[in-house]
């Protein structure tokens, strides 16, 4: 595990924070971000409508902007612990943490007796069904769009023993980049939010190591599980 090169695409600031926490944890990150996330104008909702948020991301929270305001007396349910001390920082009240993905949480709003949900999200999301019982409004908050890949890209994906993988359009786009590349996917392993991100990137890749939950303290701790096991 000592002196692991970890390739952080995620963007900014969760990049520098990502690669914080893998410092701190013994590995050697190398930040190569494949996106910039931004806000987008929207239109607060009446809080009045909603019993609660929900918070999948914490660029939403980042990039809500005074919108958020309006929405600061509704309890946030939220996927993940990123997005829950976002939330925090915001002076929001979180409700509930999820381990997996919206779909928990959503369940966890509906128990709770607050199916009517604001969700803000990013331009580029999975569709959620709701159970019966819920009603999703969907904000697009921010939106996370592509960078150009600098020229030493190939050089320093081509360093590094494994990338970590936060969401499933950073795993299709780093498989989609070693390909375009010529590199050998048996070459790195992937380390995965969810199961689901892990198979957005596709196959052939020399280990996959999944977090139990989507935080990076997760991630760091199912790579190195790996790691020792390689």
């Amino acid at each position: 595990l000592s002196g692991m090169k970890l390739l952080i695409i995620r963007p900014e600031p969760g990049a520098s924070a990502s690669a914080a926490r893998a410092k701190a944890a013994g590995f050697e990150p190398l930040l190569l971000p494949f996106f910039a996330a931004s806000a987008r104008d929207w239109v607060a909702r009446d809080p009045a409508r909603y019993d609660a948020l929900l918070l999948t991301s914490a660029n939403a929270v980042r990039h809500a902007g005074p919108g958020l305001e309006t929405l600061r007396a509704l309890p946030a349910y939220c996927v993940g612990t990123n997005t829950a001390d976002a939330a925090r920082a915001a002076g929001l009240a979180v409700a509930f943490i999820g381990g997996t993905d919206a779909d928990e949480a959503v369940a966890a709003a509906v128990a709770g007796g607050q199916g009517r949900l604001l969700w803000l999200a990013g331009a580029d999301h999975r569709a959620i069904t709701p159970p019966p019982e819920a009603h999703i409004d969907t904000a697009i908050v921010y939106a996370s769009d592509a960078l150009p890949m600098p020229p030493q890209a190939a050089q320093i994906i081509t360093s590094v023993d494994a990338v970590a993988l936060h969401s499933a359009r950073a795993a299709a786009a780093f498989g989609e980049t070693v390909d375009r590349y010529g590199l050998e996917r048996r070459r790195f392993i992937i380390a995965a939010f969810s199961p689901a991100i892990a198979a957005a990137a596709g196959t052939g890749w020399r280990d996959i190591a999944i977090a139990d939950t989507p935080s990076d303290s997760a991630l760091l701790s199912a790579l190195a599980a790996r790691g020792r096991d390689a």
